[in-house]
């Protein structure tokens, strides 16, 4: 068996967070899975909020999660388990889950079409600059360094200044 799964995250419906499982040749005895989304503070995610993981049906592909409320470096691990509850494969991996910063990063540069003179306010520009640093330095700290923590704490920045918009654009 070659387990494996793939992430992606909703544009429209940046709360939504989907994993597919992508495994060649799955084990005969597997009948179910279980996926844990767990925070760099150790925290999970999780769409039904009694475990600390989602039941993953094995008839479906995918799982979709309704489970962020803004940007989030997590580590994802799905549990391939056989009829007893035993773990017979298990795959982790870190992710970027920015797609609110992305979002909001876009709507920001919709704004300078609506009021071109806005970028040549010193604070919006440089406010700007340092959003997008945030933004790319967190699906950095992701790509290269598999580093949660310092992914999160550019998304923390990225979330503060998205969610007080009035004050920084």
């Amino acid at each position: 068996m070659s387990a494996s799964f793939s992430v992606s995250q909703s544009a429209v419906t940046p709360s939504d967070v989907t994993i597919t499982d992508t495994s060649v040749s799955l084990s005969g005895t597997i009948t179910q899975r279980r996926v844990f989304v767990s925070q760099s503070d150790g925290t999970y995610l999780t769409g039904n909020g009694t475990v600390n993981y989602d039941a993953w049906a094995l008839a479906d592909t995918s799982i979709t999660l309704d489970i962020l409320t803004e940007d989030s470096a997590v580590l994802i691990k799905v549990q391939w388990l056989d009829v007893s509850n035993v773990v017979v494969d298990e795959v982790e991996n870190t992710f970027a889950l920015c797609e609110f910063g992305k979002q909001f990063f876009y709507y920001l540069i919709g704004l300078q079409g609506l009021t071109p003179g806005i970028y040549q306010d010193t604070n919006y520009s440089g406010n700007l600059g340092i959003f997008w640093t945030n933004l790319i330095a967190g699906i950095n700290a992701i790509t290269y360094g598999n580093d949660l923590s310092a992914a999160q704490n550019c998304f923390n920045r990225t979330n503060e200044m998205r969610l007080n918009q009035n004050y920084y654009f």
